[in-house]
């Protein structure tokens, strides 16, 4: 156990395919590291919500979420974060509305770092922050990218997802 917290490490679990372990990851990796007395915050950022929902969370009847954060300027962070059954892991829960998000950041100045502004001041009271990336590498992505100091790809041993990591990779550099 730590005796004081922060600044956070923040890892992106990212593929573009889906089915490949990304939210379960998610999930044990931050459960685990809960357990060890650090302190996690888990970043829904997949419309689908199925981490949310893996925390026994309806997405549906959510007044605030990650979507909220991004397009609304007196939305804060503090807003947003839920507690979870597990004592130090904390979720920013997400539900479909963030899929409208990837249309309205399109015109946006400085879009791919619009989930890194939105994180940022609360950085130093986690020791770790895990974003569940959507299955694509669209612009939600390629936020939780931007936001990210290091990425973990999940990968199931089949040629499919192998090829896609190879695009995965491209696209990080």
């Amino acid at each position: 156990p730590l005796t004081t917290h922060g600044p956070a490490r923040v890892i992106a679990m990212v593929n573009q395919k889906g089915g490949v372990g990304k939210t379960t990851s998610t999930v044990s990796l931050g459960a685990a590291l809960a357990g060890y007395g650090r302190r996690v915050l888990l970043v829904d950022f997949d419309p689908q919500g199925a981490l949310s929902v893996s925390l026994g969370i309806n997405p549906n009847e959510l007044d605030l979420t990650i979507y909220n954060l991004l397009t609304q300027l007196d939305c804060h962070v503090g807003d947003v974060i839920m507690s979870t059954d597990v004592e130090d892991l904390d979720l920013l829960p997400s539900n479909i509305d963030l899929s409208a998000a990837e249309v309205q950041l399109v015109s946006e100045v400085g879009r791919e770092h619009a989930l890194g502004r939105a994180i940022a001041p609360i950085l130093d009271e986690y020791d770790v922050v895990l974003i569940d990336c959507a299955p694509s590498l669209g612009i939600l992505t390629i936020n939780g990218l931007t936001a990210a100091n290091e990425v973990l790809i999940p990968l199931q041993c089949e040629t499919l997802s192998h090829r896609g990591v190879g695009q995965l990779l491209e696209t990080i550099d």
